[in-house]
């Protein structure tokens, strides 16, 4: 076989499917666009999941792509085994209702063969269990039967990717890598083949076979059209035709380690190559997700980049890094990779500012951790039992930052069992415990302590050093703190923001050597501030001098959202008057919170009116000015103060350019260009004479936009596959094409305009939910049309109510009882009942959900016999409490008594009967 390199690999793939007439489609993000049951793009396939279930549109029937995948599934082997990635490329060719099985076979042998370069003899086949068209297919194609597996549907069902969509059985391409890779029982045997564990037989291409889609509950429903989804891992493609042993072999991920090589100093070797791997795996991980705005966090996806990082920093210590290395990498990445994705070249610098952060965030605790986890392990160990709890567990998590899963590695490498329901339990305690409990600790604490006023360093800085003046412990004074106890740390200066002016405490560390200190919130009494937390590690005492390091990260998005909110502010008195006064606030780093003083809700013109002045601010990128003024002197500079707030002599007085002037001891940003963009969230009314606006900024707004559009296709595809299934061609006309940015597409258009952006994105946003609105509504109508149709030209229904006739001689009586039928409908019936016969008296009624409904017609002659529907309508509808009327030959009415139905059937049919007859029923 031809060696080939990763980069010409992609190419031949990708052109080999172009020749074939197959649209070439970029690769999609790794933050899914469409669909929230998926943290993260698994598959190729699920860009075009839509497009299987026929939810939209096809803008063509086929597809080849190269598509950046994560998946964390088998994150702990990733680095002990071959092959094992967690960012990986698939390259795929997929039919939307046009190929099937014989052409996508064709189409991966063909390809793998003589244009790959793989060796035909060598190739094995599997296919499902009941598969018997494939193996005929493959069997064409000079597979002989015996290189053929059939395997059940653990091997060979495929999908779907997320809680629904396409799924289907399962043809997979195998590599024989000979004997030598077999196990020593394989050898023995010499059964050896497709499905053993052993390394002997390497699967490189998976074809499905679509014919489901998948519902959320599980259930499998035939596709209207069937659909080829074919996965080729790049990087497992590479291992065999370059003839290495490992995916970390193959020259991308080579260049990689070498990197590592150089940074580290530490030659790449069998007794090293664990760590070596890890680091090279999850650094690509890590890169090209926060480079498609997928960032570290405490949930969801955030939380799993985070996990890896921590993953990689742990390994990293394997190799002697006791400091930040990874955004060491991000360059040296970048330039094997920015061809083919530029998107990382453009975003080098705020990739490496993000990895350094969370590097320094976990390393703050990392060595006091692994001593913890030691301590426990053994501890556990002397105690005879060989599971982990779930309460040491909770502590290296709340405490250290370890996540649950690398806590799990690293007791499972002692031996030891992890106890995963304790730990849940232990979650789910503290997610019910508030930060009220720290509040409830620093009532009054400095009542009869001499105090000095804690100078505040943090509009500088976010590290300091500062000497302690006073500690606590149980709501006492005390001189020492000691490790494992909560408590609260007071300084004679300390960069740390303590909670007022609605802007939350920071967080963050106080050390000194090994004595270490996790600040969990930063409250303020008198002129002191207070930091509550607890010691990991050491000891405290009274007079040490200690290094005061904030978080980072958290600190800057609640500068964004405290620089937000005086725009905001701003914006609220210059277009709605200077009678909006501040009321409260809240500004976290997840969100800000504005109450003002304003009679009437915002009107939707009015909420982009605002919005737009708040980003035009930003866009100005006026220089934020801070002055110390006595309180006099500050009221003429115009600055705004806070309602019922309290000042001293002295105030801070925070301008931005002709924007905001305001009281204020905040911390914000230097310019207002840093916060990037604003987009109100809500608008609400916290209580009379009082409105409340959310909303967010910086990266929050790109998160709300990319979490807000994935829920609208979702909804547009759910939709149009209900109106396709309920209305058929009927409904066509009423499906949505709908067109809305990818994660990409928002971060970037964001990035180039801000103000504009938002603008777009709230209008395109609010024009689909309109949309869908009236679709929905138009579809209903339509259903209802569909089924009264079906309803009044249905021939056994039409039997049903002549099979109730009543002869009379000189005319027939036909009535009947339906269940939520509209009058509409019941007419539409009777109409067709009476073209069957001459001389006929119809008398419907239905019960539906609030009432009744009746409806009478007669053969036009009948009038002449004296019927009058309208008549035996009227005294119809009073045994119903309702009321009613008409025209001789049609009337109609109703009543909310339903239960007294068929009486007032029967009464109008006996009534009829002897007008008829001449005979009293």
């Amino acid at each position: 076989m031809k060696r080939q390199s990763v980069s010409e690999i992609r190419e031949i793939f990708l052109n080999y499917f172009k020749d074939k007439a197959h649209s070439v489609v970029s690769s999609s993000s790794l933050l899914p666009a469409g669909d929230p049951t998926l943290l993260f793009t698994t598959a190729g396939m699920v860009q075009f999941k839509p497009f299987f279930t026929g939810a939209v549109e096809l803008p063509y029937t086929r597809a080849t792509s190269c598509q950046k995948c994560l998946r964390t599934t088998d994150l702990e082997v990733v680095g002990r085994t071959e092959r094992h990635c967690t960012f990986f490329e698939m390259l795929g060719n997929f039919s939307f209702g046009d190929y099937f099985k014989e052409e996508a076979i064709e189409y991966a042998l063909d390809c793998s063969v003589n244009h790959l370069g793989f060796d035909k003899e060598k190739i094995w086949v599997t296919v499902y269990t009941d598969d018997d068209e494939a193996e005929k297919i493959w069997l064409g194609k000079g597979i002989p039967k015996e290189r053929i597996t059939r395997l059940g549907k653990k091997d060979n069902f495929w999908g779907p990717a997320g809680d629904s969509g396409a799924c289907g059985p399962c043809s997979e391409l195998y590599l024989d890598r000979g004997v030598e890779k077999g196990g020593p029982d394989c050898a023995k045997s010499g059964t050896c083949k497709p499905g053993c564990d052993c390394d002997r037989f390497l699967e490189f291409w998976n074809i499905v076979f679509n014919q489901f889609n998948q519902d959320t509950e599980g259930n499998l429903h035939p596709l209207k059209q069937t659909g080829i989804d074919t996965g080729s891992g790049l990087e497992r493609v590479a291992l065999l035709l370059q003839g290495v042993d490992s995916v970390y072999d193959t020259d991308e991920l080579r260049k990689i380690i070498s990197f590592f090589e150089e940074l580290s100093g530490i030659t790449y070797s069998q007794e090293n190559k664990t760590a070596f791997r890890v680091v090279t795996d999850h650094i690509r991980s890590v890169l090209f997700s926060i480079s498609d705005g997928i960032y570290p966090d405490r949930t969801g996806r955030g939380y799993v980049i985070r996990r890896l990082i921590r993953r990689a920093t742990l390994f990293g210590r394997k190799l002697n890094f006791k400091e930040p290395f990874l955004y060491k990498l991000v360059d040296q990445v970048i330039e094997i990779y920015k061809v083919r994705y530029p998107e990382l070249a453009k975003n080098s610098a705020s990739l490496k500012k993000t990895i350094l952060a969370e590097e320094e965030l976990f390393l703050k605790t990392l060595e006091l951790g692994l001593e913890k986890i030691e301590a426990l392990v053994q501890k556990t160990k002397s105690s005879g039992k060989t599971l982990f709890s779930g309460a040491d567990a909770f502590l290296l998590y709340g405490t250290y930052g370890f996540p649950a899963e690398m806590t799990e590695e690293i007791v499972a490498e002692q031996g030891l069992d992890f106890d995963k329901t304790g730990f849940q339990e232990e979650l789910e305690k503290d997610r019910q415990f508030s930060r009220e409990s720290w509040k409830a600790n620093k009532i009054s604490l400095m009542t009869g302590q001499s105090a000095d006023k804690t100078e505040f360093l943090g509009y500088d800085s976010v590290s300091g050093k500062g000497n302690i003046a006073h500690l606590f412990y149980e709501n006492r004074s005390v001189p020492s703190l000691k490790e494992g106890q909560s408590g609260a740390v007071v300084l004679n200066q300390t960069p740390f923001y303590p909670e007022g002016g609605g802007q939350v405490g920071d967080i963050g560390f106080l050390r000194q050597g090994k004595n270490v200190f996790k600040v969990l919130d930063t409250q303020k009494e008198n002129d002191s501030i207070i930091h509550f937390g607890e010691v990991l590690s050491g000891e405290f005492t009274t007079g040490q001098e200690l290094d005061a390091e904030v978080e980072q990260t958290r600190r800057e998005r609640l500068r964004f959202h405290h620089s937000g909110t005086h725009l905001l502010n701003g914006a609220l008195r210059n277009l709605l008057g200077d009678h909006v006064l501040q009321k409260g606030s809240i500004v976290s780093p997840e969100y800000l919170r504005f109450d003002f003083s304003h009679s009437s809700a915002l009107t939707n013109e009015e909420i982009r009116k605002i919005e737009s002045w708040v980003n035009e601010s930003i866009r100005k990128d006026f220089l934020v000015e801070t002055k110390e003024l006595a309180i006099d002197e500050a009221k003429k500079t115009g600055a705004v103060a806070t309602f019922g707030e309290k000042y001293g002599e002295k105030v801070r007085v925070v301008q931005m350019g002709d924007a905001s002037v305001e009281f204020c001891g905040g911390t914000h940003v230097s310019h207002t260009g840093e916060i990037g963009y604003f987009f109100i969230k809500k608008e609400s009314s916290p209580g009379a004479g009082n409105r409340r606006i959310e909303g967010v900024c910086g990266p929050a707004v790109i998160e709300t936009f990319q979490n807000r559009f994935a829920e609208l296709t979702e909804a547009v595809q759910n939709l149009n596959l209900k109106i396709k299934s309920e209305l058929g061609e009927e409904g066509k006309n009423l499906l949505i094409t709908l067109k809305v940015p990818g994660p990409d597409e928002i971060r970037e258009t964001l990035e180039k305009d801000g103000a504009t952006a938002v603008t777009f994105f709230r209008d395109l946003s609010e024009s689909i939910d309109l949309q869908v609105e009236e679709t929905t509504s138009l579809s209903l109508k339509a259903k209802k049309s569909l089924e009264s149709r079906d309803f009044e030209n249905n021939s056994a229904v039409i039997e049903k109510v002549f099979s109730s006739a009543v002869d009379t001689g000189a005319a027939k009586i036909l009535f009947a009882i339906f269940e939520d039928k509209d009058p509409n409908s019941l007419k539409g019936l009777s109409d067709n009942l009476k073209v069957r016969e001459k001389n006929l008296l119809v008398i419907l009624g239905s019960r539906n959900a609030d009432n009744a409904s009746v409806v009478i017609t007669c053969s036009s002659e009948l009038t002449s016999k004296g019927i009058h529907c309208g008549n035996l309508v009227k005294a119809a509808c009073e045994t119903l409490g309702g009321k009613g009327g008409g025209k001789p030959d049609m009337a109609q009415g109703g009543g909310k008594e339903k239960q007294n139905l068929d009486s007032a059937i029967q009464s109008a049919v006996d009534e009829a009967k002897q007008i008829l007859t001449g005979e009293r029923v």
